[in-house]
């Protein structure tokens, strides 16, 4: 066996349990050589599996911050703003750069860890990868080793690939992407960007690698890697290539499976007011949409996190310096979040927590919608983002509509139907009708709108949507009245490499276009 490293192999005691929790929860540790195939599935649970991708090792959530489902809002200025919140936490804002567009994102309060840890991803499904032929195992387990494997790599570099490059429909196959690493050896070697080509070529190779050998497995526990999180992943890729016959084979193939219906919220609501009791601590009564009830979920990830740190990224809190200067968008009833839900959409009181009475609640929940759609209770967490049905509909919508074919319209328009109707309050539901669409560009432009309000805040979709659409202009007020402005079509819709990198590199990972950004007005005095 060609091993190079010692791994940690964290033995499981039992079989798996029905939460995340249980599944990654290790009873006694060696540092041994794997040799079986067992073991190298062990590596790739507990190493692998994006369970970092929300806490402090590796998260992405920044990118969250610089879309339109974010605005700022300074705290201190309203009514009742706690003494404690002084001038001085002016110099406490992690996330402004990233908010502003800046060319560098990162600051005294913020590091990039997201690039490190999704290589970290690429290079455990590598080992795995490398490995697995001559561990000791039966075929089948061999085969599930490596479809997992294949899906993490591919995941991996598709994550890489849609933050610090062009989005693949709108680069050159030769335009700069990132760099890979296909094998697991120790180096120093610096390493130079491959091209868009090259890395969706493997992208596309790894997932359909994974769908061929996870097909005909039974893998029952959400938690794990399966051939349905397979076929998510495999519409979204090709979604995003543009490739519409392979979205809608992957999509339909997903949906007709039939075991992961539709969570239907038509009846559902938030109830009352949020009210904030003790740090932490929440008291509401509702289950949240993500969670171990829901039926359409595939695949569940993102179990090890600071709670804290997950909140604080994601929602506004009555604690930390983060939630002074931002909120889910609501403003401009145009361009924000809580202005695209239409008249008995359930999504909107099920998303979110509206603001409470002036009477209740710490001064920020006075003013701002709270996303729930996660529970805040670790012992009913399954996962933090999900592979859901919610998203292979509204893709196959989006597929049909833009391929074209005749009687597409209409496919498009059913599938949507199917959703919404999960969605609405029954007696504010009306269905949609192919004669609602002046054009199939309307439709298009409806279908992203919908995407916007079924998947906001999962994962980065937004900003990923944002990316491989129109790159649309969007303007972030900040502090005084200042606003910066990010420009159709901007560089700065491409991350920046993190700074450790670019020096590590020098100039063989060549940095991305993306300029600094002055502030369009001036700050009031």
């Amino acid at each position: 066996m060609k091993a190079i490293y010692k791994i940690v192999i964290i033995v499981v005691a039992g079989v798996f349990l029905g939460s995340c929790d249980a599944f990654l929860e290790r009873s006694a540790q060696d540092l041994v050589i794997p040799k079986t195939t067992a073991q190298y599935k062990e590596v790739l649970q507990y190493e692998g599996y994006f369970q970092h991708v929300v806490g402090s090792k590796g998260s992405y959530a920044f990118a969250t911050y610089m879309t339109d489902d974010i605005e700022f809002f300074d705290a201190r200025t309203m009514p009742a703003a706690p003494q404690t919140w002084t001038a001085e936490d002016d110099d406490v804002e992690p996330l402004s750069a990233c908010y502003q567009w800046q060319e560098d994102i990162e600051g005294v309060n913020f590091v990039n860890a997201s690039y490190k840890y999704l290589y970290s991803q690429v290079m455990v499904a590598n080992i795995c990868l490398l490995s697995v032929d001559e561990s000791e195992g039966t075929i089948a387990e061999k085969e599930v080793l490596k479809g997992q494997a294949a899906f993490t790599r591919a995941f991996a570099y598709f994550t890489l690939a849609n933050l610090y490059a062009k989005p693949y429909n709108k680069a050159r196959p030769d335009d700069p992407c990132v760099p890979l690493k296909e094998d697991y050896t120790p180096s120093l070697e610096v390493k130079s960007r491959a091209t868009i080509q090259q890395v969706w070529d493997l992208i596309t190779a790894d997932i359909e690698t994974a769908l061929a050998l996870l097909e005909d497995k039974r893998i029952n526990n959400i938690c794990e890697i399966s051939y349905p999180a397979a076929l998510v992943l495999a519409t979204r890729i090709y979604l995003y290539k543009e490739e519409w016959n392979k979205a809608i084979e992957y999509g339909e193939k997903f949906r007709h499976l039939g075991k992961y219906p539709l969570h239907d919220i038509s009846m559902e609501t938030t109830s009352g007011d949020i009210r904030y009791t003790t740090r932490n601590n929440y008291a509401d009564n509702v289950r949240k949409f993500l969670s171990v009830g829901n039926t359409e979920v595939a695949w569940t990830f993102g179990y090890n996190y600071s709670a804290d740190t997950y909140r604080t990224l994601y929602q506004p809190l009555p604690t930390g310096n983060v939630c002074m200067y931002y909120r889910v968008s609501a403003k401009d009833p145009a361009t924000g979040i809580i202005g695209q839900f239409e008249t008995g959409d359930r999504r909107k009181v099920y998303w979110f927590y509206a603001p409470p009475t002036p009477t209740s609640g710490q001064p920020t929940y006075r003013y701002d919608y709270v996303t729930t759609k996660y529970e805040h209770t670790i012992n009913y967490l399954e996962g933090v983002f999900s592979f859901r049905a919610g998203e292979i509909y509204i893709s196959l919508a989006e597929a049909y509509a833009r391929r074209g074919n005749p009687g597409d319209q209409a496919t498009a328009i059913a599938i949507l139907n199917e959703l919404r109707v999960k969605r609405f309050a029954p007696a504010l539901y009306v269905a949609l009708q192919t004669g609602d669409f002046a054009t199939d560009q309307a439709l298009v432009d409806f279908i992203w709108k919908e995407r916007r309000r079924e998947l906001c805040f999962e994962e980065l979709h937004r900003w990923w949507d944002l990316r491989r659409t129109t790159q649309p202009k969007i303007v972030h007020q900040w502090k005084g009245g200042a606003t910066y402005t990010l420009q159709e079509g901007d560089d700065a819709y491409v991350l920046q490499f993190p700074q450790a990198e670019l020096d590590y590199n020098g100039t063989a990972l060549e940095a991305n276009p993306r300029p600094n950004r002055p502030q369009d007005t001036p700050a009031n005095p």
